[in-house]
């Protein structure tokens, strides 16, 4: 049934388009998403790089509404524009569009220049949906975003998404909802420079920075959701900035 309301809603003009799924999203989202957003006051006035745990096609707009009334860009896979459910839901947001597990330059020279313009960028750093709800390890594309961009880094954490619209593999325009308990929490914001006692005397310079960023989003999940970032900081790293909370469970 939503298959074919998509397709209807896709033969509309652009601007009526945009603004019909997007009261339909938000009208399926208020049913079947029981959302508790945690850690807004984290969020710094000034533009931000936003980096978050990947579950789900529902994380997107998920997000997007735990940000209103603040517009964020987000990095989003070509993907998305394969099906006219996701091309039409993805529509709705801002998006960079970027091709996943490769080196997009163009996509990353746009999201620098995005933040160094005064907007907020949300990225995936992991680059594709966890198939398990676990963390996966991450690209380095996105300490190269960071420290270019030179902004404070928000680090977020998704739970529940995976519940709200399970992946399907086979058929990911015809992935259905359901209703699910979905949290939100926006951690600490910090700079890249603050994980310089982490990323010293790597080999891999490039993916230790990411490395040390994703544990932030880490910190912020229950432990069975860390995947390959379940282990903590160096103990000298951490004394040296402020504790997150402790990740409350569902």
């Amino acid at each position: 049934m939503l298959r074919i309301l998509f397709e209807l809603m896709s033969m509309l003009p652009e601007r009526a388009r945009r603004r019909v799924v997007r009261a339909l999203m938000n009208r399926v989202w208020d049913t079947l998403a029981n959302e508790v957003v945690e850690g807004r006051e984290n969020i710094p006035d000034q533009p931000c790089l936003f980096i978050c745990n990947h579950l789900s096609n529902a994380d997107g707009f998920t997000l997007d509404r735990a940000f209103r009334p603040r517009q964020v860009f987000f990095l989003a896979g070509v993907k998305l524009q394969s099906t006219t459910m996701t091309r039409l839901a993805s529509e709705v947001m801002e998006t960079i569009a970027i091709k996943p597990n490769s080196p997009d330059i163009e996509a990353m020279r746009r999201a620098v220049d995005t933040l160094k313009g005064g907007q907020s960028v949300l990225i995936f750093p992991e680059g594709a949906r966890s198939r398990m709800g676990t963390l996966l390890e991450a690209k380095k594309g996105v300490s190269l975003i960071a420290k270019r961009a030179g902004v404070p880094v928000v680090p977020v954490a998704l739970q529940g998404t995976e519940k709200l619209m399970p992946i399907n593999d086979t058929d990911m325009g015809g992935e259905r909802l359901y209703k699910a308990d979905v949290f939100v929490r926006f951690g600490r914001p910090f700079r890249v420079e603050d994980l310089e006692p982490e990323v010293a005397g790597a080999d891999d310079a490039r993916q230790a920075l990411v490395d040390a960023m994703m544990r932030r989003v880490a910190a912020l999940l229950p432990p069975e959701y860390r995947g390959v970032y379940r282990e903590a900081p160096p103990a000298a790293a951490v004394s040296r900035e402020p504790q997150q909370p402790a990740a409350p469970g569902p």
